[in-house]
């Protein structure tokens, strides 16, 4: 293993343990932002294709038969045990969650959901909310590797949800726009968020 990957900080890099919530819409690049956490500091990465695919693969989602919302009970059952894993993590681990969230009560109820987890842990709870110009998630929504983790790769369907409210950020949220932003510059910004008193 290089001494980059999956490894745990080392003390210069020690930081306390933190419940990162990365939040915005499919192609801005969240799971690009939560490997590169994963790789600075460690923490384990939660993305919402580790909830979704348990269901959409086997369930055939996409290929014909199968609606979004003919999954949603089972994917609120994958995440409660997700959640329960991540309760039972070593108390030194850190987290990181990401998510594309329309404007719902329910969308709103598993942020504070999250938020309470990390209480729980004894964590910090760090809300990144991620935007990018239309035109920007457009051409990212194709890249290659999108598809081999059932993501969305669909122009016409990402136009679809761009026209769907998202969820406004909470107060405490670091907003970050990645039109033109690096991974690198993001990440640095979210640490320094994090460790913020």
């Amino acid at each position: 293993m290089s001494s980059s990957a999956h490894e745990d900080p080392g003390p210069g890099n020690a930081m306390a343990p933190t419940v990162f919530l990365l939040v915005g819409p499919p192609a801005v690049g969240k799971l690009r932002l939560a490997r590169e956490l994963e790789r600075r500091i460690g923490a384990i990465v939660v993305d919402n294709h580790l909830v979704n695919n348990a269901v959409f693969v086997p369930m055939g989602l996409g290929r014909g038969g199968v609606a979004l919302a003919d999954t949603d009970a089972l994917r609120a059952r994958v995440l409660d045990v997700v959640l329960e894993a991540t309760l039972a993590a070593p108390a030194p681990r850190s987290h990181v969650f990401t998510n594309w969230l329309p404007e719902d009560p329910e969308n709103a109820a598993h942020v504070e959901r999250l938020r309470t987890l990390a209480r729980r842990r004894g964590a910090r709870f760090v809300p990144v909310w991620l935007t990018a110009t239309p035109e920007a998630l457009l051409r990212r929504v194709d890249a290659p590797g999108r598809a081999e983790r059932s993501k969305l790769t669909d122009p016409a369907i990402l136009r679809e949800l761009l026209e769907v409210p998202a969820m406004p950020a909470p107060a405490d949220a670091l907003g970050l726009d990645l039109t033109t932003l690096t991974p690198d510059g993001a990440v640095t910004r979210i640490l320094e968020a994090a460790t913020a008193d």
